[in-house]
């Protein structure tokens, strides 16, 4: 009967393929694989960062440097110093050289703008939170995010007439995360933004520098000059950075705009001072054809090598590099640089495609091999390079020849089959079939791979050390260091073409930071051992980073014992951040966090003990050290005794401050209740206090939206109300800040920002933007682009601007309320859309949003925060509230921090809280809670 009722039962079937049935009946029930979802393919176009158009992806540097109207490229029609074609000639006898596509083919008639672009006028009204957006989830993106941080830049003006709907829907997933505002702006020390990348495979970043452009008509103009050749004279900057290239660019060599290019053997600043001024002109013209990257990459060579302190970091040898580049063609420049924004690696002739540059590259790739700045297949020894650099499918091809069917699909898998048949020993010889077979594999690889080149290490580490000295203000990321800084060079474009401006400040340098070329070169490497510990820690390996963490402590043990570094210790501690005992301690401080996930307490108790020593290099970290020197004694080696002793210590250090010394503090009252530390209390007794006052809580309760998993930020649902009537027509998905912005617009809070501490930094730079960028104060300013001084995170800065500071800390205790809209008001007109890391622009919607706020918190307010956050900015940036709410009717406010389910107040936000309490502010603490599925409306509950 089972057997029957089964048989009668129509089977369901899983598989996506069409049945039969269906296909003779015509009738269409393919099903969509499921694989098709999760496709994510790159859009077709990219937009222009300099005019908007919108151009095939494959050919947006191409358009940059031939067809785009918004780039300056003189009177030539070319960018590519004649493209002429070559006869092709071959790096080895057996090369393989296919000749890349033309890429100057006939465009699209019809001229399509980017989205991006559309008119957005920065002098907008006041955002009202009874708007419907203020609860609207808008997720930016992990770019957008990224280039947020970076810097801040006002919208191009460029008008959109297409429908803004299909616009939005026309684009891709990454374009509608870009169209959204940018949102914060921390605390990079230098504006850096995502370069445009080769045309291989890297277009997408490109498209976003336009988004936030300033208008041409509201930048300002640099005033004078700046040199670097004169040590510790004050100097303004200059044109000569921001121009079209000019004279910065081509002034490193007579004759290297020719494309037979011969240069001289003359010293760099002597080929300076023997040009008339009828040469001048012409080179400007020449230069001004070039394209983007290669006139940026010479203007950093000319900044660097000017600069006397900085040209004797590099020896005769080093020289001779800079002037074999000088003596390329402009083509062999161009792939050069092409080359050198990329990662190190070998590549694939025939998969270089810069049209732009020359059709066929073989000839042009023979130049720099012959002066020794490119190798060829014939320096490529190594097995794992020869097998990295060949693709999945000729992997398959070769390891189908050593008859190895079984190693996997996986180009990885296929590599570790065919190194494993390197390293097999042969029974009949086994001294000498090692070799023999792995130097088969070489030489089956390098044929499949054909010509082949990476740039020579040599030079490559010249030009790296040249940029690292003119970026020596930013921070560069792994992948930045190993693109060739060109993040550096997009800058240095951006600021040419108008699109981003830096504040007007003067660039005044006396300190060396770095002694003779060794200091240096051991610097590089620091900072090289610094970011593969980081990212070995990122990926979660922890042997690894372990290895690489015990080999750098090695290195600095030897380094500091047989070298001098006490002219480090004699530098300021701005300017020692930029040393190399200051980045192998940074290495030791990761350590500490690596020895603690191992489990190895003892080991990272010695390493803290050994850092606290010290007090010359990363002071602003020892109140995290001895935090955790006292947490591993109390809690994973259970020695409480020392763990007194440690909190005793750290509370009377006087560079611990605010959030730490609180967290030492509270550590010692958990002692002191703990049944397990009775015999310790009187001791506990004795340790310094820090008293803090609670504030007002209040809870609200919403309906929360589940979320896979469970994990991350919660999300709520909100019902959403037309302005006219009170019911609702639709429900949104929000966090837990828009639910409370919603909850104090109810109480009459008719405006309201979710910026946490970047709406009281931004009114803290608007308000001390003379003061931020002052002259007279030396090495605080080293570079033209630098968004705030280089000793805004030490004492320094307080120290160097007291009698200013006090000041205006004066002034704005007792200013009126139109005293401070006039101040605000003319820093805003003044400076509006220029990069500062402390002002993020789209913070207010427009300046009468920010004045009407101002007169909300008043002046005795607005001084005390100012005052404090001068004094200490690096420890007092963090921790404020989440909400400023205010009625522009009454001026009242509120200062409002935001804590969803399981969250609590941190350290430093306790101490915000009753700092700004004791302003007068009223401040609270709002707790959301979730309901079930029925609470749909807020509800107020007072604790």
């Amino acid at each position: 009967m089972t057997e029957r009722t089964s048989k009668d039962k129509p089977r369901r079937s899983l598989s996506l393929k069409k049945k039969k049935g269906d296909a003779k009946a015509g009738t269409s029930t393919t099903k969509t694989p499921i694989t098709n979802f999760f496709s994510s393919q790159p859009p077709p176009n990219l937009a222009c960062p300099l005019c908007g158009q919108l151009v095939p992806r494959f050919k947006i540097n191409d358009h940059i440097d031939l067809q785009c109207q918004n780039f300056d490229r003189g009177d030539s029609t070319a960018a590519s110093g004649g493209r002429n074609d070559y006869s092709g000639v071959q790096l080895s006898p057996g090369g393989n050289l296919s000749k890349s596509p033309e890429t100057d083919q006939k465009e699209d008639t019809k001229t399509k703008t980017s989205p991006y672009f559309k008119k957005n006028n920065p002098q907008q009204t006041p955002r009202d939170i009874n708007n419907k957006t203020v609860v609207r989830t808008i997720d930016l993106g992990s770019l957008s995010s990224k280039l947020s941080r970076k810097y801040h830049k006002k919208p191009a003006e460029v008008s959109n007439t297409s429908d803004p709907m299909s616009s939005a829907e026309s684009t891709s997933s990454s374009q509608k995360e870009n169209v959204q505002t940018l949102e914060d702006n921390n605390d990079c020390i230098s504006a850096v933004t995502e370069a445009p990348s080769p045309v291989e495979k890297q277009s997408d970043q490109s498209m976003v520098s336009s988004k936030q452009s300033p208008s041409p008509t509201k930048q300002t103009k640099r005033k004078k000059k700046a040199t670097f050749s004169v040590k510790g004279s004050l100097i303004r900057k200059k044109a000569k950075y921001e121009g079209s290239g000019g004279e910065a660019s081509s002034c490193l060599d007579p004759e290297d705009t020719n494309t037979e290019g011969q240069g001289s053997d003359k010293p760099f600043n002597s080929e300076l001072s023997e040009k008339s001024d009828a040469d001048v002109k012409v080179e400007t013209s020449d230069a001004q054809s070039l394209p983007y990257y290669l006139r940026n990459f010479r203007t950093v060579l000319h900044a660097v090598l000017e600069n006397e302190d900085d040209r004797k970091l590099f020896n005769q040898e080093d020289m001779s590099a800079v002037h074999g580049f000088q003596s390329l063609s402009v083509m062999a420049q161009k792939l050069y640089v092409r080359l050198f924004q990329r990662k190190l690696k070998w590549l694939q002739v025939n998969k270089l495609d810069y049209g732009e540059i020359c059709s066929d590259l073989g000839s042009v790739a023979q130049e720099l091999a012959q002066i020794g700045f490119l190798q060829t297949e014939k320096d490529l020894e190594d097995l794992v390079e020869a097998l990295d650099l060949l693709p999945a499918p000729e992997l398959k091809a070769l390891a189908k020849t050593f008859h190895l069917g079984s190693s996997g699909t996986q180009k990885q898998q296929l590599v570790d089959g065919l190194l494993r048949l390197s390293r097999q020993k042969s029974f009949f010889s086994p001294a000498s079939s090692q070799s023999k077979v792995g130097t088969v594999i070489l030489k089956r690889a390098k044929q499949l791979a054909g010509s082949c080149v990476r740039l020579s290490r040599g030079p490559r580490a010249v030009f790296s050390r040249i940029l690292l000295l003119f970026s020596l203000t930013d921070t560069m990321d792994e992948e930045e260091m190993a693109a060739g800084g060109q993040n550096q060079l997009f800058t240095i474009l951006l600021v040419n073409s108008g699109r981003l401006a830096f504040p007007d400040y003067a660039v005044q340098r006396e300190a060396k930071v770095f002694r003779d070329r060794d200091d240096l070169i051991r610097y590089e490497a620091s900072m090289r051992a610094l970011i593969e510990v980081t990212v070995a820690m990122q990926g979660g390996q922890w042997d690894q980073a372990l290895q690489l963490y015990t080999s750098a402590k090695k290195t600095w043990i030897e380094l500091s014992s047989n070298h001098d570094l006490s002219h480090q210790e004699e530098l300021p501690v701005f300017l020692r951040s930029f040393t190399t005992g200051w980045a192998y301690t940074r290495i030791l401080s990761r350590g500490v966090e690596i020895l603690q996930r191992l489990r190895r307490y003892e080991e990272a108790v010695e390493e803290l003990q050994a850092l606290l020593k010290q007090s010359v290099y990363c002071p602003d970290s020892r109140g995290r050290w001895w935090d955790r020197l006292a947490l591993n004694f109390h809690q994973h080696l259970k020695k409480p005794d020392q763990a007194i002793c440690a909190m005793r210590d750290g509370l009377s250090d006087p560079l611990v401050r605010t959030g730490h010394k609180l967290s030492l503090h509270q550590r010692a009252l958990r002692m002191k209740d703990s049944p397990s530390c009775k015999k310790y209390r009187l001791q506990l007794r004795e340790l310094p206090a820090v008293q803090i006052q609670d504030v007002k809580h209040v809870t609200i309760r919403g309906q929360l939206f589940p979320h896979e998993g469970g994990m991350g930020k919660s999300r709520f649902l909100l019902p959403e109300t037309e302005e006219g009537d009170g019911s609702a027509h639709s429900t949104v998905i929000c966090s837990v800040e828009e639910l409370s912005l919603a909850h104090y617009r109810q109480l009459g809070f008719d405006q309201g920002i979710h910026g946490e501490g970047s709406t009281f930094s931004t009114l803290f730079g608007l308000l001390m933007w003379d003061i931020i960028f002052m002259e007279g104060i030396p090495d605080v300013f080293r570079n033209p682009y630098q968004t705030c001084p280089l000793d805004l995170y030490t004492d320094c800065f307080y120290e160097n601007r007291r009698e200013a500071i006090t000041s205006r800390v004066q002034l704005l205790c007792e200013a009126s309320v139109e005293t401070l809209s006039a101040m605000l008001e003319d820093v805003w007109t003044s400076q509006e859309g220029k990069v500062c890391s402390l002002v993020s622009w789209e913070r207010f919607s427009s300046l009468q949003q920010a004045q009407s706020l101002i007169a909300c918190l008043g002046g005795a307010f607005l001084g005390g925060v100012t005052d404090r956050m001068a004094k200490d900015y690096r420890h007092c940036r963090g921790g404020l509230p989440d909400l400023v709410v205010w009625n522009t009717s009454n001026n009242t406010y509120k200062l409002v921090e935001v804590k969803g389910p399981n969250d609590r107040l941190s350290q430093k936000q306790q101490i915000w809280l009753d700092e700004l309490q004791k302003l007068g502010a009223d401040v609270e603490v709002c707790h959301v809670t979730a309901t079930g599925a029925r609470g749909a409306r807020l509800e107020e509950i007072s604790k």
